[in-house]
């Protein structure tokens, strides 16, 4: 999906979204105060997005006035959405109540800090969570978005993919976990994704993790049984649970392994982030969070902490072959781990 604002000029809000299907016109959906006030088909000619090949009619901008928010011009609440997919094309907010900064929270957890996200979410104009569930296009476009100087994002994307969007223009936030507590966090995670819906899990990773999920119901937190299903592991499964960290801070998609030289990458990229904590000391990392956004202290809600996940995780510890399969996410979490201690 694109889309961009081309301009608020208080009595009238000019734009486009171009759906994943770029034969339709898409709906948007108004919202003042969390209530729908009206919906709005995009009819709008753009020949620029048929001379890009980005739309087969050009049929999907939009113009939102009076005649649909009779209080527009003084509105400061309102929001425009995708109808299908939920995604937030353009709201106002007040300027002084907001945060004059372009964040971006790097997901490493399977199982994502959306509680997090959400606490600061009043803080940002713009605001997108978890934004890997809408696929690679809509995520980049949420990087490139113009003329916006208010903006969070989070999501479990890779750094390298998104490198020259991010550099120089977003503060970057990062909580590595213990690779033994966030593989048991993603092996209960999978087994039990039928309870989170697709909220979860977007439509690409559920095909993605399918394997993963299928070879993750044999897992008991007890760890019984646990060697014995390593030692017959898949080897596409393997992908999918070998040192996602690693990936995710050095290889261009997630469906590839690092490069050789992908711990000197991946800490290379960690140099890079404003704030890098670990879960295991999650109140400092919580203060430096609230520091770089100028929030009160103990704003933030403390992390979880699910005991099955460190039972079982206490159990991969024992296998040789759990080590093998994260030794680089290992690595890069003990020496990040070691760099952050010693500037205590």
């Amino acid at each position: 999906m694109l889309f961009n604002i081309e301009a608020d000029r208080g009595d009238q809000i000019v734009g486009y979204v171009v759906p994943d299907d770029y034969s339709i016109s898409p709906t948007l959906r108004i919202i003042q105060g969390g209530a729908e006030i009206a919906e709005l088909l995009c009819r709008e000619a753009r020949p620029s997005l048929v001379a890009a090949g980005r739309h087969a009619t050009g049929l999907c901008g939009f113009t939102v006035d009076s005649s649909i928010v009779p209080d527009l011009v003084s509105n400061q609440s309102l929001e425009i959405r995708e109808a299908e997919s939920g995604i937030l094309i353009y709201r106002r907010r007040n300027g002084s109540e907001v945060t004059h900064r372009r964040v971006f929270r790097l997901e490493t957890h399977l199982f994502p800090l959306w509680r997090l996200d959400e606490k600061v979410e009043h803080k940002f104009q713009f605001f997108h969570k978890g934004v890997e569930r809408h696929g690679r296009e809509t995520a980049q476009q949420v990087f490139m978005l113009e003329n916006v100087s208010s903006l969070y994002v989070s999501g479990r994307l890779t750094f390298a993919g998104y490198s020259n969007h991010i550099h120089d223009k977003f503060k970057t936030i990062v909580l590595l976990h213990d690779p033994y507590l966030e593989l048991a966090e993603r092996l209960l995670t999978l087994k039990h994704v039928s309870r989170f819906g697709d909220e979860l899990l977007g439509a690409r990773d559920m095909i993605s993790y399918q394997r993963a999920i299928e070879f993750a119901q044999q897992i008991e937190p007890d760890g019984s049984g646990l060697r014995r299903a390593f030692d017959a592991m898949p080897r596409d499964v393997i992908g999918v649970f070998a040192n996602p960290l690693t990936r995710q801070l050095s290889s261009d998609s997630l469906e590839e392994p690092p490069p050789k030289n992908g711990v000197a990458k991946a800490l290379a990229a960690l140099a890079s982030f404003s704030v890098v904590g670990l879960r295991d000391s999650q109140d400092r990392f919580l203060e430096e969070v609230e520091a770089l956004l100028d929030i009160e202290p103990a704003t933030l809600p403390t992390l979880p902490h699910f005991a099955a996940v460190g039972d079982l995780a206490r159990e991969l510890r024992r296998l040789p072959e759990v080590e093998l399969l994260l030794e680089q996410d290992l690595e890069i979490y003990h020496t990040a781990k070691t760099a952050i201690e010693e500037a205590i």
